[in-house]
C-alpha cells in the first residue's frame, strides 16, 4: 500500500510497503538503470565471438531483430506485473495465472538458467581480472564471487544504488571503447554471412538481451505508476540493444575472426595500454553489476514466490554456482549459448502463456500499461523463442 508523501522536504517521492519494508519509490532513471544494469553483463562480451563466425551483417541484423522481440517480451511482463498488483517475480506470476504446475516448471527452468547466468559471470570476471592485474583467473573468480554474494546479501536498496551508479559507467565504458575501435574497422571484416549462419549467435544474443526478471524487479519500486513504468521498460530494453550493436560493429569490424570469446580480453592483449585497462574494467563492472542484479532477482524469487527464509534463499543462490565453477564448468561461450537458447527461451514461452491468462483475468481492469495488438506480439515472441529452444536442444544432442 502507499503511504503519505515522505516527510523529508528534499525528497517528495512516495513510500511503498515492499516485502515488509518501507522503501521510497524509484525515479525513472533508477528504474531504467535497474533494467539496463541487470541486462548488460557477460553476454555482450561473448556476442562478437559468435557474430564473427556467423557474419557481421547477419549478426547485426540479428541483434536488432531479437532486441525488438525482447522488447515485446519485456512489455508483456511489464503489463502482467502492472495487472497483478502484487510484488512477485516471474515464477510467482506463472503460478498465479497458470497454476502450481506451471509455477514449478518455470521455477526449475529459472533456477537452472540463473545458475548458468551467475556461473558465466564468475568465469568471465575471473578471466578479466587476470588479464588486467595478473594472477590466477580461478582465484579472482572466487574473490569476485565473495564480494558479489555479499552485495546481494545486503538487499534490494543496496542493489538499486549499485546498479544506478555502475550501470551508467558500464554504458560509458562500452561506448568509449567502441568509439576508439571504430577507426580500426577493416572492410575485410564486413562479411555478410549466410542464411544458415543466422542461428549460430542465437543463444548468446538472447542471453545478452534477457531482462525480464529486471522488469518485475523494477515494478516493485514503481507501483501504481504505469506510464512511468512503461517508459522505463522501453528505454531500459532499447539501451542494451543499441550498446550491443555498436560494440559488435566495432569489435568484429576491427578484429574479424580474431575476436576473443571474452571480447575485451582479446582486445586488451592486442592493443594493450588504454584498451587493456578500459576493456578489462568494462568487463569487470558490467559482469559485476549483472551478477548482483540477477542474484537479487533469483533470491527474491525464492523469498517472495516460494516463501523460503532469507538464509535458505541466500544459500541456494550463492553455493551452487560456486560448486559448478569448482567442478570445472568454465567454458564461457558455451554457458551463454545453453542458458540463452534453452533455459531463457523456455522461460519466455511460459511468460507468453502468463500474459494471455492475465489479460483474460483482468479484462475489466483499467490499465494504462495495456498493449495494443497483443495477438501479434504473442505470436512473434512465441515463434522466436520456440525456434530458439528447439534449435538449441538439437545442437546439444548432435
Amino acid at each position: 500500500m502507499f503511504l503519505h508523501r515522505a516527510l523529508h522536504p528534499q525528497d517528495d517521492r512516495s513510500v511503498v510497503l515492499h516485502q515488509g519494508k518501507f522503501k521510497k519509490t524509484a525515479s525513472l532513471s533508477e528504474a531504467v538503470f535497474m533494467i539496463t544494469g541487470m541486462t548488460i553483463g557477460a553476454g555482450v562480451l561473448g556476442i562478437p565471438y559468435v557474430v564473427a563466425r556467423a557474419g557481421l551483417v547477419i549478426g547485426l541484423l540479428e541483434i536488432l531483430f531479437l532486441g525488438i522481440v525482447m522488447l515485446f517480451l519485456n512489455l508483456m511482463v511489464g503489463e502482467v506485473a502492472a495487472l497483478s498488483g502484487d510484488n512477485m517475480q516471474l515464477s510467482g506470476l506463472a503460478g498465479k495465472y497458470l497454476g502450481h504446475t506451471a509455477k514449478m516448471v518455470f521455477s526449475i527452468t529459472f533456477m537452472f538458467g540463473s545458475y548458468g547466468v551467475l556461473l558465466a559471470y564468475i568465469v568471465g570476471i575471473g578471466d578479466a581480472m587476470a588479464a588486467l592485474i595478473g594472477g590466477s583467473a580461478a582465484m579472482w573468480s572466487i574473490i569476485f564471487w565473495s564480494l558479489g554474494s555479499f552485495i546481494v546479501w545486503r538487499g534490494l536498496s543496496t542493489v538499486s544504488i549499485f546498479e544506478k551508479t555502475f550501470g551508467f559507467f558500464v554504458i560509458l565504458f562500452i561506448v568509449g571503447l567502441s568509439l576508439y575501435l571504430l577507426p580500426h574497422i577493416s572492410t575485410v571484416n564486413l562479411t555478410l554471412g549466410s542464411a544458415g549462419s543466422f542461428f549460430l549467435p542465437l543463444g548468446v544474443i538472447l542471453f545478452a538481451l534477457d531482462g525480464a526478471p529486471a522488469v518485475a524487479e523494477a515494478h516493485a519500486l514503481l507501483p501504481k505508476q504505469p506510464r512511468l513504468f512503461r517508459r522505463a521498460v522501453i528505454i531500459g530494453t532499447l539501451i542494451p540493444m543499441a550498446v550491443y550493436f555498436l560494440f559488435t560493429l566495432a569489435v568484429v569490424g576491427s578484429q574479424g575472426l580474431n575476436a576473443d570469446p571474452i571480447a575485451t580480453v582479446g582486445l586488451g592483449a592486442r592493443y594493450g595500454g588504454f584498451v587493456k585497462i578500459l576493456g578489462s574494467l568494462f568487463a569487470i563492472v558490467a559482469m559485476g553489476t549483472a551478477f548482483v542484479g540477477r542474484g537479487t532477482a533469483f533470491k527474491d524469487t525464492l523469498r517472495w514466490d516460494h516463501k523460503l527464509p532469507d538464509w535458505a534463499a541466500e544459500l541456494t543462490v550463492f553455493v551452487v554456482p560456486l560448486g559448478l565453477f569448482l567442478a570445472g564448468v568454465t567454458n564461457f561461450v558455451q554457458i551463454l549459448s545453453i542458458v540463452g537458447g534453452v533455459f531463457l527461451a523456455l522461460e519466455a514461452i511460459i511468460m507468453v502463456g502468463v500474459y494471455v491468462q492475465a489479460r483474460r483475468h483482468h479484462t475489466a481492469r483499467s490499465n494504462a500499461f495495456r498493449l495494443t495488438h497483443p495477438l501479434w506480439l504473442e505470436l512473434c515472441v512465441l515463434t522466436v523463442f520456440t525456434s530458439a529452444a528447439v534449435l538449441s536442444i538439437i545442437k546439444l544432442t548432435i
